[in-house]
């Protein structure tokens, strides 16, 4: 409160009678100037007026002594109430300056405190009768800058502003101030009002602003603000635009063009479950986004209502990259799915070397390694191929479901260039596409063949065969398919070599219990003949 607040109520002119005083004042004056007229006339001319003019001259005279009285009494009693009220106006300007919230300072020219209310006194800290006469300057935080303003204060009319002083027992003091020079000649107002609180409050303020500001530029998370009921972003840190790629500027300018960043896949989802967080009172999504350079990324994006006056009014949360974090998982789950099928391919593998090792049989041999090379790999055509010599081949087995078995058959390694790097180099060839590889030869049993695999069957250092896949449609087979024939090849070779041997040992035996028997049909004659 100030006192240029304070309404004074204005004082009625002391020197107005009333209205029928002045008329009839001048009545008087008007007839006391024709009777005088009147009477110089009978003096003049000895008129028959002259006996009745006296009485009336006396009568006008009495009239015109009691107006006079009347208009001295009305001038007093007003006299007295302007008095009356001048002096309750003294006492409630003293009042005020007595009682006023604010601190009101009279300064002469040097600033120097002339008078000063007890709120002013509070405010400095410093009893009254010290303060006054005392230089307010020294009050200032700096006494110079002080001097300077005061100089050009003195050259205006008024100033208004905030500063810092320093009380009398050292304690820093915020005020606004209000100051009206020359009020009356040598005399200026000075008005301090006490904001130390709002101030420091304002700087407490100002300072957890700047602290979270700081924060939210410098977190990698995407801090932001939404209307409740707009769903329009109101705020959002630095991290938005570090994250998504596009400018706050331009976000603030279409609070809901975030909407455009969430990928068409997931955009549905995601602005359904944000129409309900009002409801829910909860938001927890993973989702992809579109970054401004085109990239899709992953975001996890986490937000709760806030509630003002009973209703939710905003929607705040947090949102995170996360593309790292998909991309491990991928990883991981490649990964995963990796192990499972190296897991499954070993297995695969023992069994298929189980089986080709649990008979001795070359026919039984060569069907299972058929059966469990169709397990592994998806191929129209299966061929083994034993070597003859070398330049030879033979047809041992094959699988093939539209053409008759053709095993058996012979055929010769030059004449397809591809078996000859096979038995020379003992590496495995993998043809995508036959008809673009012209030292390929369309003949059987490598007919209709567009993809080709074929795989060295090695045994102790020396290619005894060659497994042949084949499939009608180019690339169907991969390096993966290769790979996989390689690892069951060396069962495979292991395998028949055993099975050879095998033959070759019950081929020995048969024809050593043959020689046996005609060693004991001798043994027999011999002993008939010495008998």
């Amino acid at each position: 409160m100030s006192l240029s607040t304070i309404a004074v109520k204005p004082v009625s002119p002391a020197f107005l009678p009333p209205l029928w005083l002045r008329l009839t004042s001048i009545v008087t004056l008007v007839t006391s100037l024709g009777l005088l007229l009147l009477s110089l006339t009978v003096t003049a001319f000895q008129t028959q007026f002259a006996g009745a003019l006296i009485p009336t001259l006396l009568t006008a005279l009495s009239f015109a002594i009691f107006l006079t009285a009347y208009s001295i009494q009305h001038l007093r009693r007003e006299h007295q109430n302007t008095d009356q009220a001048f002096r309750d106006t003294h006492c409630e300007f003293s009042s005020i300056f007595q009682n006023v919230l604010d601190g009101v300072l009279i300064l002469d020219s040097e600033a120097n405190c002339l008078d000063a209310n007890p709120s002013a006194a509070s405010i400095l800290r410093i009893p009254r009768h010290e303060l006054l006469g005392k230089n307010i300057r020294f009050f200032f935080m700096n006494c110079e800058t002080f001097s300077e303003e005061w100089r050009s204060f003195l050259q205006r009319t008024g100033h208004r502003g905030q500063a810092e002083l320093v009380a009398r027992d050292g304690t820093n003091v915020f005020v606004d101030f209000t100051a009206a020079a020359n009020y009356l000649p040598g005399r200026h107002i000075f008005i301090i009002c006490d904001v130390t609180e709002r101030t420091r409050a304002e700087r407490a303020l100002r300072e957890s602003e700047e602290r979270f500001q700081y924060m939210a530029n410098n977190i990698q998370e995407i801090i932001w603000t939404m209307n409740a009921e707009t769903k329009e972003v109101v705020y959002v840190n630095q991290a938005y635009s570090t994250i998504t790629g596009h400018s706050i500027d331009a976000l603030y300018k279409t609070p809901s063009s975030y909407r455009d960043l969430i990928h068409p896949q997931d955009r549905i989802r995601v602005l359904s479950k944000l129409q309900e967080v009002v409801a829910s009172g909860f938001f927890d999504e993973e989702f992809q986004f579109i970054h401004a350079s085109g990239a899709v990324r992953w975001i996890w994006v986490k937000a709760h209502p806030v509630r003002e006056n009973g209703r939710t009014r905003w929607l705040v949360g947090t949102a995170q990259d996360i593309t790292s974090r998909k991309q491990a998982e991928k990883q991981i789950a490649e990964h995963l799915d990796a192990t499972e099928a190296a897991r499954a391919e070993a297995e695969a593998l023992r069994k298929s070397t189980l089986a080709l090792s649990q008979n001795l049989a070359m026919d039984c041999v060569l069907d299972t390694l058929l059966q469990c090379i169709g397990d592994l790999i998806p191929f129209d055509k299966a061929t083994v191929l034993f070597v003859e010599d070398a330049t030879h081949l033979m047809v041992a087995r094959e699988t093939t479901r539209s053409d008759p078995n053709r095993a058996g058959l012979v055929l010769s390694a030059s004449e397809n260039a591809f078996l000859q790097r096979i038995l020379f180099e003992h590496k495995a060839v993998l043809l995508s596409d036959t008809a673009n590889e012209l030292d390929w030869s369309d003949t059987p049993p490598f007919d209709r063949s567009r993809s080709w695999l074929g795989i060295p069957l090695t045994a102790a250092g020396a290619v005894i065969g060659i497994l042949s896949l084949s499939a009608p449609v180019p690339a169907t087979f991969t390096t993966e398919h290769l790979r996989l024939a390689k690892n069951l090849a060396v069962s495979a070779a292991v395998a028949i070599q055993n099975a050879r041997t095998h033959e070759r040992a019950e081929i020995y035996a048969a024809e050593l219990e043959l020689r046996l028997e005609e060693l004991r049909e001798a043994h027999k004659a011999l002993t008939a003949r010495s008998e």
